[in-house]
């Protein structure tokens, strides 16, 4: 449970800071976020807005993205801070759309090897 909780990012300036100097792809649901942080495993947050819709429905989103990224975590390279945003064309996919959206933004970064896509 420990292991989990250092690899999020929880503190505003934590996610300030990758917004403002790190860099982006985006996908028409999903706008990722990533700077190096020269540590030796990555640190992840998932972000939506009150444009998604109820708590519930901002939620569901932040699940699956959560679980989207969880089942690949693995091969991505080490030492990112890295930020998900759930745009409102996000709302109401399956998780099958997420994580084939996530992992197109992922290639796009250049933090994720094509070949697996």
């Amino acid at each position: 449970m420990m292991e989990r909780k250092k690899k999020r990012l929880r503190k505003n300036w934590q996610f300030k800071q990758v917004f403002g100097q790190g860099r982006s792809a985006a996908t028409r649901e999903i706008v990722f976020y990533f700077l190096a942080n020269n540590l030796g495993f990555n640190r992840t947050g998932f972000v939506t807005s009150k444009k998604l819709g109820v708590a519930v429905v901002r939620n569901r989103v932040k699940r699956v993205m959560r679980e989207a990224y969880r089942t690949w975590e693995g091969q991505l390279p080490k030492g990112f801070d890295m930020v998900f945003v759930a745009r409102p064309a996000a709302v109401g996919r399956d998780f099958q759309r997420i994580v084939a959206e996530m992992k197109l933004v992922l290639c796009r970064a250049g933090l994720f090897p094509r070949e697996t896509r």
